[in-house]
């Protein structure tokens, strides 16, 4: 069918972008601040993936969305990423700029190359960057299928040396809440689907946040709001 053939040359075209921006050094990280709602202060970012169009100017992943799907491509953009991340941070740190922590985005192919933990320690201490100013985003997708073991030592590798492990968009996915006990979690994040359904008039997205603020504090565990965009989503984030 037509269409079968154009979504395939989309698709194509996707995986040979993303192999461009590799070779030419354009992918490139942006920064989203972490709020501590009780105070207004930036306790930190999370990284996320751009890349440098030369026609069309800074692109989200969604245009190479396809190149995810290859798991050496995949892998590769991933530690591109966690390199760009580790250079600006040591920059900060040189000029003394209180950034608090940075989380880094994590993905499935990543782990299964079962030497993620590792290769970021070893990259970290040539940096001379304390674990602690690292946090590791995880979706609960990479606990599935092939290379689930090798999850599973590099999280408990990576938090015994000091870095935070975050669940992200927590509620979307296979949720499990047997994940929160066999990994180690130290913060969940509410996806921002729930965030921009609390003053949608629905009691569903309040009652599911509130629902998993309450398992945070009973576990321990921070959580994270993300996405938030307008005030009535912060009041309503600090009620709870």
């Amino acid at each position: 069918a037509p269409e079968m053939s154009e979504e395939l040359a989309r698709r194509r075209s996707m995986l040979r972008l993303a192999r461009t921006a590799l070779r030419d050094s354009r992918i490139v990280p942006f920064y989203q601040p972490k709020v501590d709602l009780s105070t207004g202060a930036v306790i930190g970012f999370e990284s996320l993936l751009r890349w440098r169009d030369p026609h069309h100017g800074i692109q989200p992943p969604s245009t190479i969305s396809a190149a995810f799907e290859d798991a050496n491509v995949a892998a590769e953009i991933s530690d591109r990423m966690i390199d760009k991340v580790i250079e600006d941070v040591r920059r900060w740190q040189d000029h003394d700029v209180a950034f608090g922590h940075v989380a880094i985005n994590a993905s499935a192919a990543e782990f299964r190359r079962g030497n993620l933990a590792e290769s970021l320690l070893e990259r970290l201490e040539a940096a001379a960057i304390p674990a602690d100013r690292i946090q590791i985003e995880v979706t609960e997708s990479v606990f599935l299928g092939r290379g689930a073991e090798c999850v599973e030592r590099a999280l408990k590798a990576l938090s015994a040396a000091g870095i935070k492990i975050a669940l992200d968009d927590f509620g979307t996915g296979y949720a499990s809440l047997s994940h929160l006990k066999q990994f180690p979690v130290d913060t969940i994040k509410i996806d921002q689907s729930f965030v921009k359904g609390l003053t949608g008039g629905g009691g569903g997205n309040h009652a599911i946040v509130a629902a998993v603020i309450i398992l945070g504090r009973s576990l321990g565990i921070d959580v994270v709001a993300e996405g938030i965009e307008t005030p009535a989503q912060e009041k309503s984030l600090l009620r709870l």
